[in-house]
């Protein structure tokens, strides 16, 4: 599949997003912490016959601007609105996200619920305790002073189990790890430090919309009773769900068919209940397509 990329900037940030598809359904991607757009290369593919795709590099990361600056999930979800007005993707939209990008995700969805269909949160980084934001401070500092190389192999046995690795094939892997040393190391350490400034746990109990919630059976960093303990806390227990995926924490790489088949079911099941707010009458009234 190609794409095609696109910028959009103000005074503070230029920002990398592509769409792709041209389904009657409006969908957002959001990345996980020094991931990007291309994260969500291999889960895709199912999609793009049912939705309108927009996915982004969050500031710091991929082809977006590489900030000096501390940055805030707060100053990530108005990048996110900055796009989204760009773009002028259909409203509603289904926003998936993974990892530190369901933080965002869910900061958007509190501010613009009118706008969401629904959401889908992979391995969700909402909230950092005292060790984790240690940790993330301590990964950040590393990465500044000795480059993404230094912290290569923590982070990626963390977050890509060595007995994962030949699933889909070396190169799938070998893909990854290849970006994520692509990373700037400078920008990777303010997103970290950014992370560890999360606090959302009290907005799940704010959150209306439909959402499936997805776990990695092998994540060490967000294992599923972690994930089933924060879906029990969403605002209305009759729109949630939880899943678990034969995956590690990075649930679009690791499992992408499995995600979007995932993906697809839980977004018919929510239109055949009529649980997704202002779907039907956002696709009658003929928005204009992208």
């Amino acid at each position: 599949m190609t794409f095609n990329f696109r910028w959009t900037r103000n005074d503070s940030i230029s920002l990398r997003y592509t769409i792709a598809g041209h389904g009657k359904r409006s969908m957002v991607m959001l990345h996980e912490l020094g991931g990007s757009l291309e994260s969500w290369d291999e889960a895709i593919e199912p999609l793009v016959a049912d939705f309108t795709i927009l996915r982004l590099d969050q500031r710091g990361h991929g082809g977006s601007e590489k900030v000096r600056e501390p940055m805030t999930l707060e100053q990530l979800a108005d990048d996110l609105d900055m796009v989204l007005i760009e773009s002028k993707l259909p409203q509603p939209y289904w926003l998936v996200a993974a990892a530190a990008g369901a933080a965002v995700a869910l900061i958007h969805a509190l501010r613009y619920p009118e706008r969401v269909a629904g959401m889908v949160l992979c391995a969700p980084a909402l909230e950092a305790d005292a060790a984790r934001r240690t940790y993330l401070e301590q990964r950040s500092d590393l990465a500044v002073n000795h480059g993404m190389r230094a912290i290569e192999a923590a982070t990626l046995d963390r977050s890509y189990p060595v007995a994962l690795r030949q699933r889909g094939g070396a190169a799938r892997f070998e893909t990854y790890r290849a970006r994520f040393l692509g990373n700037d190391p400078v920008a990777y350490g303010l997103a970290n430090r950014a992370l560890g400034s999360a606090q959302l746990r009290d907005g799940l109990a704010r959150s209306h919309v439909a959402c499936l919630m997805v776990a990695g059976t092998h994540d060490p960093l967000r294992p599923p009773l972690h994930v089933a303990e924060l879906a029990a806390l969403w605002g209305d227990p009759q729109r949630v769900e939880f899943a678990e995926l034969d995956c590690g924490h990075l649930v679009a790489v690791q499992a992408p068919d499995e995600l979007a088949r995932m993906i697809i079911d839980f977004v018919q099941r929510q239109e055949e209940n009529g649980d997704v707010d202002g779907l039907a009458s956002s696709l009658a009234s003929g928005r204009a397509q992208i």
